[in-house]
């Protein structure tokens, strides 16, 4: 890329960010980055001072990137890294050891949850059951409600979470197309804790394209996992990734775009979306829509222990 660096006007520049009108090098794209989660951070007020802010980290480039920019946007703040390891024969030995690297290199403590040895099971172990088409439903099941229990262990007040304008703008998209209005609510910058003792969930890369946090892992030299898992083909976000990236080469600010007009109209959304009703699960007691909720299920399923638990898979 021809040209100097539209900051510093010292270095060459390296990224280019068409949305933007900018053109960075590596030092001063990275400053970039970290000025917009903090900026993100404040304008919806993710945490406050002295708040324990617990870090979702799976080992990809996302976590990472939001585990690293927390830290050096907030260098005071009592962040603690937590991390799920899935059971899945070599790929979760590969996430976790990125996540501990990380987690040491940044001076962060880091807590897991093991589904072998802790419930003596694995993501895999969804094949045998009627989710074994739609393992990654299975998945997100388990992956939310653990990372709310490890929050919990680490006595944080806030849950972050990787999720960037890809992600957001993807879902968005997904949602409209099925009219799945009550998920539109779901990702809200801020959701609350669902009930006394639990984290809030935050998402400090809704402003930031996946393309940069793959970018600032590069410049920042953020290991992040080199394998991809064997039960992510064909993901919903995915399936939109090409939509949205011709869409962006017609108008760069697209992607950003759809994120505002969300934001704007999310009380909107928040009058029309049903709202749930929350009752304790009569065999976690975690917050449920039903007597029992869909992790415990998932887990008996999986466990051929039903003790009474419905049969459906949904």
């Amino acid at each position: 890329m021809p040209g100097v660096c539209g900051r510093c006007r010292s270095a060459a520049a390296e990224v280019e960010l068409p949305y933007a009108r900018l053109r960075l090098c590596p030092d001063c794209f990275s400053d970039f980055f970290v000025s917009r989660v903090r900026r993100t951070v404040e304008e919806f007020r993710m945490f406050r001072e002295g708040d324990r802010v617990g870090v979702a980290i799976s080992g990809g480039k996302d976590s990472g990137a939001l585990l690293h920019a927390l830290r050096s946007a907030f260098p005071g703040l009592d962040l603690v890294a937590l991390h799920v390891n899935l059971g899945i024969p070599e790929y979760s030995a590969h996430c976790q050891s990125i996540a501990e690297g990380l987690a040491g290199e940044l001076g962060v403590e880091l807590l897991t949850f093991d589904l072998g040895r802790e419930l003596g099971i694995g993501i895999g172990d969804f094949e045998g059951t009627a989710f074994k088409g739609k393992i990654c439903s299975a998945c997100g099941t388990i992956k939310r409600r653990l990372f709310e229990e490890l929050a919990m262990r680490a006595g944080a007040r806030v849950l972050a979470t990787g999720h960037n304008l890809d992600d957001m703008v993807g879902i968005m998209l997904d949602n409209f197309l099925h009219g799945y209005w009550g998920q539109f609510v779901r990702l809200k910058p801020v959701l609350p804790p669902l009930a006394e003792g639990m984290a809030a969930r935050v998402k400090p890369l809704i402003r930031s394209p996946e393309r940069e946090d793959l970018l600032y892992c590069l410049y920042r030299g953020i290991r992040f996992k080199e394998i991809g898992c064997p039960f992510s083909k064909g993901a919903k976000v995915r399936r939109m990734a090409g939509l949205l990236e011709a869409a962006s080469e017609r108008n760069p600010q697209f992607r950003h775009q759809l994120l505002n007009r969300f934001l704007e109209l999310m009380p909107l959304i928040e009058g029309i979306a049903p709202r749930p009703e929350f009752s304790k699960c009569r065999i976690c007691g975690f917050p449920s829509q039903g007597d029992i909720c869909a992790y415990c299920k998932r887990i008996a399923l999986v466990k051929g222990d039903r003790g009474g638990v419905p049969s459906e898979s949904g």
